[in-house]
C-alpha cells in the first residue's frame, strides 16, 4: 500500500513539473506579451517573445530531456572506459575463428560472428521472388523528438492565446460600440425632446396674429379652449368671449403654431387645449365652458395617453 502511494505521489510531482513550464508560459504572454501586442507596442512584443521561446528552448534541450548514452549490441563495451588501478585486469578480448581479410585487425570491440555461422538461411524460409520488403511500422519516418513537440506546444500556447484575446478583445469591442450607439441615441433624443421644449415655450409666449375682418386680431395659446375646423375656415374659442374667432386657416397650419405638448388633435373637426379640459372619457372630452366635443376613433389612443400626462 505505501509502495503504491509513493508511486502515486511521484507520478504526481513528474506530472506538476511537465506542466509547470506550460502554466508558466501561458500566464507570462497573458499578462505581459500580450497587452504589449495589443498596445501596438510591436518592437517590445517581438524581443521578449524571442527570448521567452529561447528560454523555453534552453529547459526543453537541457532540463527536460537528461542526455542518455544509447545502447548498443550486446556483448559490446558501453561508456567510458574504467580508470586502470592497480591490480585491475582488462577482460579477454575476443577470438575470431577465422583469419583477418587482407591483413586488417578489426576493432577489439568488434565481435565477429565464427564463419560456420555465416550460412544463408534455407530455400524454404527465404521469401518467394517479387515479394515486397516489409514496410516499417512508422512508415519509415523519424519520430519527433520531445523537445521540438515542447517547442510546437509552446508556440501553440501563445497563437491560441493571442487568438482568445483578439476574440475576447473584438467581443468587448464590439459592446462598446453598441452602448456608445445606444447613449448617442438617448442623447439625441434629449437633444430633440430639448429643443422641442424650448420651441413649445417660444410657441406658448408669442402671441397668434391672425387676419379677420380686415384687421389684425391677436391671441395668446393659453387662453384658447378648443378649436373647430368648417373646411377652410377655422373657429377659435376663448376663455371669456362671447362669440368664436372665424379665420381663413387650415387645422394643419394651425398646429403648426401652436405648442404641441399643450395642445392636441381629438378629432377631424376638432382641436383642443389639454389645460382646458375638465373631464374626459373614452368617447368624449368636456371643456371649462361646458361644451361636449367628441373623440374620433383613430385619435383615441393618443388622446387618452395625453390626458393620462
Amino acid at each position: 500500500m505505501e509502495t503504491a502511494q509513493t508511486g502515486l505521489f511521484n507520478y504526481l510531482l513528474q506530472f506538476v513539473i511537465q506542466i509547470l513550464p506550460y502554466l508558466f508560459l501561458l500566464l507570462l504572454h497573458h499578462f505581459l506579451l500580450a497587452p504589449l501586442f495589443f498596445r501596438r507596442k510591436l518592437i517590445v512584443y517581438i524581443p521578449v517573445t524571442l527570448v521567452l521561446l529561447v528560454g523555453f528552448g534552453f529547459y526543453c534541450f537541457n532540463f527536460g530531456n537528461p542526455i542518455s548514452f544509447p545502447q548498443g549490441r550486446p556483448g559490446q563495451f558501453q561508456g567510458p572506459l574504467p580508470m586502470i588501478q592497480e591490480g585491475f585486469t582488462p577482460p579477454p578480448m575476443p577470438q575470431n575463428d577465422r583469419p583477418p581479410v587482407g591483413g586488417m585487425v578489426p576493432p577489439f570491440d568488434t565481435v565477429v560472428p565464427p564463419f560456420d555461422s555465416m550460412t544463408p538461411p534455407p530455400m524454404n524460409e527465404m521469401p518467394p521472388f517479387g515479394t515486397p520488403p516489409q514496410i516499417m511500422p512508422d512508415g519509415g519516418h523519424r519520430p519527433m523528438r520531445p523537445e521540438t513537440m515542447k517547442l510546437l506546444i509552446a508556440l501553440l500556447l501563445i497563437g491560441v492565446d493571442l487568438g482568445l484575446l483578439a476574440y475576447v478583445k473584438n467581443i468587448r469591442a464590439e459592446k462598446q460600440v453598441q452602448a456608445l450607439k445606444a447613449e448617442n441615441q438617448k442623447n439625441q433624443e434629449a437633444i430633440e425632446e430639448l429643443h422641442r421644449n424650448a420651441a413649445n415655450v417660444r410657441k406658448a409666449e408669442n402671441e397668434l396674429i391672425f387676419k379677420t375682418d380686415y384687421k389684425q386680431v391677436r391671441v395668446k395659446p393659453d387662453n384658447i379652449l378648443y378649436i373647430e375646423g368648417m373646411g377652410e375656415y377655422l373657429k377659435i374659442f376663448q376663455q371669456g368671449a362671447a362669440t368664436p374667432l372665424v379665420v381663413l386657416m387650415s387645422m394643419k397650419r394651425i398646429l403648426e403654431q401652436l405648442p404641441d405638448d399643450r395642445f392636441a388633435r381629438v378629432h377631424k373637426s376638432y382641436i383642443v387645449n389639454l389645460n382646458r379640459i375638465a373631464n374626459s372619457s373614452r368617447t368624449q372630452v368636456t371643456m371649462e365652458n361646458n361644451t361636449t366635443i367628441p373623440i374620433g376613433e383613430s385619435y383615441r389612443v393618443a388622446v387618452a395617453e395625453r390626458v393620462k400626462r
